[in-house]
């Protein structure tokens, strides 16, 4: 979450003229509702659900450049799935960059929603603390300052 796997997906997608797929924008799309409001009226279980049927159409597809929701490597094994149908890079990012890009972004996400900045601070430390071990299964991992089209271009197009 906060990331920058969109925006990074979107500009590789681009230089690699290849098309951009958005795991959550999908299943908004499909869903008709945003994802807050698939959380709300529907449940986290119900999304994680969507989450698993979108990895199965991946993997039916040609190349693509994919960014997925934070939470979705962390359940059903999709990370060890994503990790077949392609490349897999973690975009790796310190507390204080999360909570800088998300700070104003609450209203947005599910999970953040009426945190305070400390609350949020602490839910973001602890959420990369219980991931990371998934996160770290990517094939390449990228340190904030290594975080360039260019460099996940390199990744791709050399190993």
């Amino acid at each position: 979450m906060g990331a920058g796997k969109s925006r990074l997906g979107k500009q590789l997608a681009e230089a690699l003229n290849l098309p951009f797929i958005d795991s959550d924008a999908q299943i908004e799309q499909k869903e008709g509702k945003n994802i807050t409001e698939i959380f709300r009226t529907k449940g986290e279980a119900y999304f994680r659900e969507k989450e698993v049927e979108f990895v199965r159409e991946l993997a039916m597809k040609d190349a693509f450049v994919c960014a997925t929701g934070g939470g979705l490597p962390c359940f059903h094994n999709l990370m060890q799935k994503l990790n077949k149908i392609g490349t897999t890079i973690y975009l790796k990012n310190s507390t204080e960059t999360l909570v800088k890009r998300l700070q104003n972004e609450t209203d947005k996400r599910p999970k953040l929603a009426d945190l305070s900045s400390e609350e949020l601070a602490e839910f973001i430390s602890k959420a990369v603390k219980e991931r990371e071990s998934v996160y770290n299964m990517a094939h390449f991992s990228l340190n904030e300052n290594e975080q360039t089209t260019e460099k996940m271009r390199s990744i791709l197009l050399n190993g």
